[in-house]
């Protein structure tokens, strides 16, 4: 299946300041100098990067750090001026400076979720591994006052040696604290790990087998949702149907959506990356993402995936993971297996008599929230927040049609050879239904993937 290339990322990570409130670790901001994290964006530098992401067509923001809390006047001002221009916006933060009038404030500014750190359900490991004493109580405060001030609140949990076994206990601690879902997060170790002990940012085959079945788990028995930030190589998974809320994340970086800016301006591809791809006040947004085409070209796509059936939702796993273990982009993914380690294969959770219905008449509506940008030969459809899918010139057209009329329409309209097509699309909260029985499978978030790459019903 040939690539699509993108005009501009769909999703960016704005980093406001580099100034944190915490020294982790296993941090992805290792390679900065010591006396480098003082740099914050000033309100005169934050509307010139907006411009530019209005102007691109960029649909979802991760307002970051650094700790954004710690400009927090600043990071209120990027709400406001983001929100205003329908790009919607969510925060990354570890919440250890959270008050109820702060997060009111962010709340009232048209913030809904926060994505918080919380790497142990254990005091002693989590404040270890944040490097600051007192870290979880805060970190647990400051969860805490979001919830209860209405904030969607994600954790992601670094997983490495040192917190393997912590996974479903934190899980859990996650669920009881009112947060809707965790992320284990595989750890990303740095390029030279001189500098840190090994065991804080490396993780093993075996480790991450645990970590993943320690995450259904605590799925099956507190019904909290579950993922990851960083992709597990599909021939790792293997049995595609047990680990299936792990299948779709990919690389957004080679998938084309993701773009890092640092709080100096520099760019980046991947948040875990050194190399900067030109100051976005010098060059500009649209030249630094030209700067990138090999993340998105399959440059560093490893080729021993060449002929497996899932390379276009896998992308042949993380690329910085290859480049830490192995000394390469291009390099495999160190949990990688092969082609033939599957055991089941993947397939949407749909019921026969959801397709069934579909054919026999069910009636669909496009709902108002959606965004599209046109691109070279195809469309972007934004379903929420950074949830982005590629269609179909045709497809995209259709939709808008129905978006902009308010009608509803069925298999007839949208064409009796596509069943499995507006399948997926109901499957993808891409199109609703009242008359449907069964529920769909919610877009899992920051899921972005090329539609047509996904098995559907097989």
């Amino acid at each position: 299946m040939k690539t699509r290339i993108f005009s501009a990322p769909t999703t960016v990570n704005l980093e406001i300041t580099d100034v944190c409130n915490a020294k982790c670790r296993h941090c992805y901001n290792f390679w900065r100098e010591e006396n480098a994290r003082t740099a914050s964006l000033t309100p005169e530098k934050f509307d010139g990067i907006a411009d530019m992401l209005v102007e691109a067509g960029v649909f979802h923001v991760v307002l970051t750090g650094g700790e954004p809390f710690s400009r927090f006047e600043l990071l209120e001002y990027a709400l406001r001026r983001l929100a205003g221009n329908n790009i919607s916006v969510s925060c990354n933060s570890n919440l250890m400076l959270a008050t109820d009038e702060k997060i009111i404030r962010l709340r009232d500014a048209g913030l809904d979720h926060i994505l918080t750190s919380l790497n142990s359900h254990d005091t002693d490991t989590n404040d270890y591994m944040v490097n600051q004493n007192g870290a979880f109580k805060k970190i647990l405060r400051g969860i805490d006052i979001a919830v209860r001030n209405g904030i969607r609140v994600s954790v992601n949990m670094i997983v490495s040696q040192r917190n393997k076994t912590h996974v479903y206990q934190t899980g859990r601690l996650a669920h009881e604290l009112g947060c809707q879902k965790i992320f284990g997060t595989r750890v990303v170790p740095p390029v030279s790990l001189c500098h840190k002990e090994k065991i804080d940012v490396t993780i093993e085959k075996e480790d991450a087998r645990l970590v993943l079945d320690s995450l259904v788990e605590v799925k099956k028995d507190t019904g909290i949702m579950i993922g990851t930030l960083v992709s597990y190589p599909l021939c790792f998974l293997g049995d595609l149907e047990k680990y299936s809320d792990f299948v779709g994340r990919g690389c957004p970086a080679q998938g084309g959506h993701r773009f890092s800016i640092n709080a100096n301006g520099d760019t980046h591809a991947c948040v875990h990356e050194e190399k900067n791809y030109g100051n976005i006040f010098e060059i500009g947004l649209g030249k630094a993402y030209q700067n990138m085409i090999s993340w998105r070209d399959g440059s560093f796509r490893f080729k021993g995936c060449l002929g497996c059936d899932y390379i276009e939702i896998c992308q042949t796993g993380c690329r910085s993971s290859a480049l830490a273990y192995y000394g390469a982009l291009d390099k495999q993914d160190h949990l990688m297996e092969n082609k033939n380690s599957f055991v089941k294969h993947y397939k949407m959770e749909a019921e026969e008599n959801v397709l069934r219905e579909i054919v026999n008449g069910a009636r669909f509506i496009v709902p108002q929230r959606l965004r599209f940008r046109k691109e070279n030969g195809f469309y972007l459809i934004n379903i929420r927040w950074a949830n982005t899918i590629t269609v179909s010139n045709e497809v995209g057209e259709f939709l808008m049609k129905y978006k902009i009329t308010g009608d509803d329409f069925g298999i007839n309209e949208f064409g009796r050879d596509k069943q499995e097509l507006l399948l997926g699309l109901f499957l993808k909260d891409v199109v609703e239904s009242k008359m449907l029985s069964s529920d769909p499978l919610k877009t899992k978030a920051g899921l972005s993937i090329d539609l047509a790459a996904l098995p559907v019903c097989k």
